[in-house]
């Protein structure tokens, strides 16, 4: 993730929800009426285009080490060079076909209003003719939100109007808000939620993204929204990391039970992992802190694959308890929807895009696990 939000990515992240006994998963994923939760996963797109900011994430995933976590479209120059351009019409459309074949019902982007390279894969997503099923939403930063102002309404409302955005409970667009914003408040969205309705939709289900569903859940009531969620769980931007099986015990007692306990609304949270390593040897720009190299020559590294890094079996097995969770607490999550993270934040430690095997042919086993969760 960048600029705005960086600074709030070294706290401590995390979100969402599981329960005792666990009731079967059912139904095809795509399916109208099906009766298990859809499924969606973020995207922050920093792999298309030249330039800011795919030369910073070419940098993080450079070295040796990290080039098993590269996207499958990117390429190995040397053993400390790589480069990564995912724009072009045929990337987007095997992504969408992988996401679709895995059983996922929609991409959450983070959104940059048309501005630069990180509005490419949004742009590319909407071209596609086929898009497989496969809907999408946006995720507003707070901070962008608050410069743009109830001047963005409009361009917000026709984005809702699209057949293939992603509706809950009816006709209601699903809107991801990530971090308070500051200026825009319960009056600005009361207006967009007018502005969409007058556009023959329902009222946008509005949902929170923070840290800490607590203190979310106030927040998101004067905002008028309607529910809390998160972004991403972890332990910031340092060099030890806690095990995948930590983090998603953290995601169950942190925000799971919580969200129960306290009787929070919700948008169910998963995680892929959190593993930012990558970006502690060599910042990105935008991230306000020291670097740590690694002075093992690059041509004698090995993949840095430990207790961090979630296993197939381990990912599918917690986006089971998520979808169980929220298909055990309709009450807290009626809309019945899970928000991974993450597709393709691959230097930050969560993905489940393919990416590029030892024989450089995609690497699919996180989809593959995930498919036999979601399309059971």
């Amino acid at each position: 993730m960048m600029p705005r939000v960086a600074s709030l990515l070294l706290m401590g992240l995390f979100i969402s929800c599981v329960s005792g006994a666990d009731p079967p998963i059912e139904s095809e994923p795509n399916a109208v009426g099906a009766t298990r939760p859809i499924v969606g996963v973020i995207r922050w797109d920093a792999w298309y285009g030249r330039g800011a900011p795919v030369t910073a994430v070419e940098k993080t995933l450079g070295p040796r080490k990290y080039h098993w976590r590269l996207p499958f479209f990117g390429r190995i120059q040397s053993p400390d060079s790589v480069s990564i351009d995912g724009d072009a019409p045929q990337v987007i459309e095997q992504e969408i076909a992988y996401a679709a074949s895995a059983g996922l019902n929609y991409w959450a982007f983070v959104d940059y209003w048309d501005q630069g390279n990180l509005g490419i894969a949004l742009r590319r997503y909407r071209e596609a003719q086929d898009k497989r099923g496969l809907r999408f939403c946006l995720i507003e930063e707070g901070g962008r939100i608050d410069q743009i102002g109830t001047s963005g309404w409009p361009r917000l409302t026709a984005c809702f109007q699209s057949p293939d955005y992603q509706r809950v409970l009816g006709d209601r667009p699903l809107l991801f808000v990530f971090g308070r914003p500051k200026v825009i408040g319960r009056r600005e969205f009361a207006s967009l939620a007018e502005q969409t309705q007058a556009a023959g939709l329902g009222r946008p289900y509005f949902v929170l993204m923070g840290w800490n569903p607590r203190t979310d859940a106030d927040e998101a009531r004067g905002l008028g929204f309607d529910a809390v969620s998160a972004y991403a769980a972890g332990v910031g931007y340092r060099w030890e990391q806690w095990s995948y099986a930590q983090l998603t015990e953290h995601v169950r007692t942190a925000y799971w039970d919580v969200c129960r306990q306290r009787r929070i609304p919700c948008i169910t949270f998963a995680t892929t992992g959190w593993d930012p390593r990558p970006r502690i040897e060599h910042p990105a720009p935008w991230m306000p802190i020291d670097a740590r190299p690694d002075p093992t020559p690059a041509a004698r590294q090995h993949p840095l694959i430990d207790a961090a890094t979630a296993t197939p079996a381990q990912l599918a097995r917690h986006v089971r308890e998520a979808i169980n969770w929220t298909r055990a607490n309709v009450d807290l999550n009626p809309t019945q929807a899970v928000i991974i993270y993450a597709w393709n934040e691959n230097d930050e430690g969560g993905w489940l895009i393919p990416t590029l095997g030892p024989d450089a042919s995609p690497d699919t086993s996180r989809l593959d696990a995930l498919r036999s969760v979601l399309r059971q």
